[in-house]
């Protein structure tokens, strides 16, 4: 054998090898997702939502029952990819508190439970350029990204979140374009 002939079957393997891997990835994200497991990860959810906006002198996200919207948005009006990835997500949650801490991840102290979502944030972060937006398009936005995502809306969604955390105005007056906002004001919840 000369050396282009292993050359070419060595690039022809690792090419094959490559799209049998990049098949089953899409595979992996594509396909029908168990949305049944989603109502067994709720309180999961919501300690994972109350971390992100935990409850200071307003109401937190588990108050506020952004768990409930989280799963709506997952079940409802994702993609297929997304649920997929958040679930996958779910799980992998899951097992790393337990082999971390050796219990759930409800069951942590606040400061595991930062630690565990530091660390889930830092590994959902995105790839930068031509590598990140073709992830995206494949395989969907990250697990961290999408829980964030969809907690932050469902908390300024929420009528606890909407009235108590930002200046909020039942009827309002009338249209002024550009109000600035008083010192210690704060954000409003209508644009």
């Amino acid at each position: 054998m000369n050396r282009r002939k292993a050359i070419a079957r060595l690039l022809l393997f690792g090419g094959a090898g490559a799209a049998i891997a990049g098949g089953a990835g899409y595979h992996y994200f594509n396909k029908k997702p168990a949305l049944g497991d989603l109502d067994q990860y709720l309180p999961l959810i919501a300690e994972l939502a109350e971390v992100i906006i935990p409850e200071t002198d307003t109401p937190g996200a588990k108050s506020a029952g952004v768990h409930d919207f989280i799963a709506t948005m997952i079940r409802d009006c994702s993609s297929r990819k997304v649920q997929n990835r958040f679930l996958y997500g779910l799980e992998d949650v899951a097992a790393y508190t337990r082999t971390k801490y050796g219990k759930s991840f409800v069951h942590c102290r606040k400061e595991e439970k930062e630690a565990v979502v530091a660390h889930f944030e830092k590994k959902s972060r995105p790839w930068e350029g031509l590598m990140g937006k073709v992830s995206s398009r494949l395989f969907g936005d990250p697990f961290f990204v999408t829980l964030k995502k969809y907690t932050v809306i469902g908390y300024c969604t929420s009528m606890q979140g909407a009235t108590k955390a930002m200046a909020y105005e039942y009827i309002p007056g009338r249209y002024k374009g550009c109000t600035p906002l008083q010192p210690g004001q704060r954000c409003w919840a209508t644009e």
